[in-house]
This record gives C-alpha cells, structure tokens and sequence, in this order.
C-alpha cells in the first residue's frame, strides 16, 4: 500500500519516463537533462541491477570488424551501412569525451584475425574500398590495415592473419553504468529499481504507466528502451532476442598483449582484462538455441570457448582456470537497423541496438533526447 508521502514524493506526475535503466535509458536521461535541467525524469528498471547486455557484455566499444561491415554492406547498402559506422564513431567518442577517464577506457585498437586464407584474401580484396568510403568518418586513409605480427606477439595459435584498427577499444562497462547513475542522482534524476512495467495507456493529457506491486506512474512522455525486452511493451516491433555468453580466467602471469579482437565474423571476441582473458561468443553455434530471452550457459557454446581459448588464444597456459561465466542479451533484427524515434508525442523507443549498443547508445539517446523535447514536450 503506498502512502500519501510516498505517492506525493514518488508517484507524482514526471515529464518523462523511461523504462530501462541500460546505456540506452541511461544516456537518454542524461541528454534530456542536459537539454533542459527542469525536466522532471524518472527511470523504471526491472532488475536490482540494469538487465540485459548493458552490464553483462564483453566491455567493447564496438566500431566494427572488416567483415561485419561488408556483411552489413551486404545487408543494408553502402549508404546506410556507412551511416551506422559514423554513428557508432560518434558514440565512442562522446563515451570518451564524457567519462573516458572514469571507466577504463582503452582505445586499445581491435584486430579481426583469420584462420581461412580464402576468406581473408577476399576481405584483404575489399579494404581500400572500405578505407576509402571510412575516410569520410574517421579521417583516416588506412582505417583498416594489415598486421603482420601481432599474432605472434601475442602467442596465438590457428590464426595466420590479421587486419587492425585503431578506432575500436575496450571499456569497463560496470563503471560506465555508475557514472552515468552517479551523475543522473545529481541531475535529480529518479531510478527506481525492481519495479517492472506491465503495460501503459494514454488520456489525452497523460501517459499511465502500470507496473509491479500496483504501482502507477504518470507522464508525459513514455520512452522504452528495453532492447531484447521491449517486444513486451512493444509487440509490433521487429527484433529477435540473442544470447551471448561469456567468460574470464584467472589472471596470468605473463599475459603481455592488450587489445580487443575478434574472429569468425565477429561471431567470437576476447581481450585482455588486468591480465585476464575475457571471451565471449559460439552464438552461431545454435541460432535457434540462443535466439533467446532467458539468461543462461550452455554446454555447448561453454565448451567450444573453453577449447578455442586453450587451443588458439592461450596455447601455452592451459593450466589457467576460468574465474567466472555470464550471460547477456542482446537484440537483433534481419536488416541489422537498431531503431530510436519517437513514434507520437507521448511514446517513444530506442532499442534493437544489434549488438552494437555501447557505441551506438550515446549517439541515438542524444538524438532522442532533441526529438522528444522539440516534438513531444
């Protein structure tokens, strides 16, 4: 039962909430009160902790590997892909800009490696191509670029070639989520936690937003952004749920390379964390198995990272052990086209973020944050 302190306090009318309490929900607070302090905003999140893939990624600020860009090149056009690219730079570097010293944040490069000559051979064919249409995003004439040593540097094993670039790198997602949290309470900012949105309505004046334990909110403005989640809210929208798994070993002595790498079209991806190697992937395993809402491992994606770390990516210390395993989700569509927009005055979303939501978040939130107060508010 909710007492009259608490409804006067809690439960009053805000101009916005947003339900969802990831990168996507959190920056959208944060620009909506940048844009206009007075704003009264208020975040509702289902977990105790953020769910989804914010918090339970690989902590990468994923521009894009060669081959995913000609995939999405594939999909989508050139145009739209290179759209998508230069929104993710933007958000890396607003990520940076705002609180790069505070979450770890290593612009490490990231290096795609390949196992099949063939398949780097043709991807090798496409990168002045790919450096020449990047040039117009990044500045640079050789975004990607062959790297002739570095596997052997590191003391991989199986691969035998390599293209880097030095746009993407590696953060600590846990912190970027506390800061943002941090600077949203000082922004007056309401998180309320454990609180799950059941459904909403409209009046003519009002968005009431329905959720656990009988609790009513009222806004303004609605803005899902829920990800994997939102089809609940949401259930005319276009995405498929995917699970990635992950794990990390102790640290190892000895462990000298740094950076974020992925392989097998992006499909696997590893890094160096204090001495640790963090890997995550084998979704492409079993789609129609980790196509997936529900949290949790499986022998066999566990097993075959578990055999491609000791085989190829620490050959010679197989005695380490693993120190722990988790599971995100994340959001996907067949266009490869995450959506942020409002969809009338009172409701909008942001969400299906294709696993790319670390850069992108930033970039799509600001944006939203202009479009709800221009057109909605």
């Amino acid at each position: 039962m909710i007492s009259f302190w608490e409804k006067d306090v809690f439960l009053k009318k805000y101009d916005v909430i947003i339900v969802g309490a990831g990168f996507s929900g959190l920056w959208l607070a944060y620009f909506l009160k940048k844009n206009k302090p007075e704003m009264t905003v208020c975040i509702l999140e289902s977990g105790v902790l953020p769910t989804g893939a914010s918090s339970k990624n690989a902590g990468f600020s994923c521009f894009g590997s060669p081959t995913e860009l000609l995939e999405n090149i594939s999909v989508m056009g050139i145009e739209q892909a290179m759209y998508w690219a230069e929104k993710r730079f933007k958000g890396i570097s607003m990520i940076s800009q705002h609180f790069g010293s505070e979450i770890e944040l290593n612009a490490c490069g990231g290096t795609e490696l390949f196992s099949d000559k063939t398949i780097f051979d043709e991807t090798q064919n496409q990168m002045a191509y790919l450096n020449k249409e990047l040039k117009f995003i990044t500045g640079n004439d050789t975004h990607f670029f062959t790297e002739n040593k570095i596997i052997k540097n590191c003391g991989f094993n199986g691969f035998d070639f390599a293209i880097t670039n030095t746009v993407e790198g590696s953060i600590h997602s846990g912190k970027l989520l506390k800061v943002l949290m941090e600077n949203l309470h000082a922004m007056k900012v309401q998180i309320f936690n454990g609180v799950e949105v059941q459904s909403f309505d409209f009046d003519k004046d009002n968005v009431n937003v329905f959720a656990s334990k009988g609790l009513i909110f009222q806004a303004k403005h609605l803005s899902i952004t829920t990800n994997a989640f939102a089809k609940s809210l949401l259930p005319e929208i276009d995405l498929f749920p995917g699970r990635g798994q992950v794990l990390i070993t102790e640290p190892i002595e000895g462990l000298n390379w740094e950076g974020t790498f992925h392989f097998d079209k992006g499909f696997y991806y590893f890094r160096n964390y204090k001495n640790r190697v963090l890997f995550g992937g084998g979704r492409n395993l079993n789609f129609a198995e980790e196509n997936t809402a529900e949290f949790g491992l499986t022998d066999l994606v566990q097993n075959a990272l578990e055999k491609l770390l000791y085989e190829k990516i620490i050959p010679t210390h197989k005695s380490v052990k693993i120190e722990h395993r988790w599971s995100g989700i994340m959001a996907f569509d067949t266009s490869k086209t995450p959506v942020s927009k409002c969809i009338h005055s009172q409701l909008s979303m942001s969400v299906r973020m294709n696993g790319m939501g670390v850069a992108l978040a930033p970039t799509l939130s600001e944006n939203l944050a202009n479009e709800i107060v221009e057109f909605a508010l």
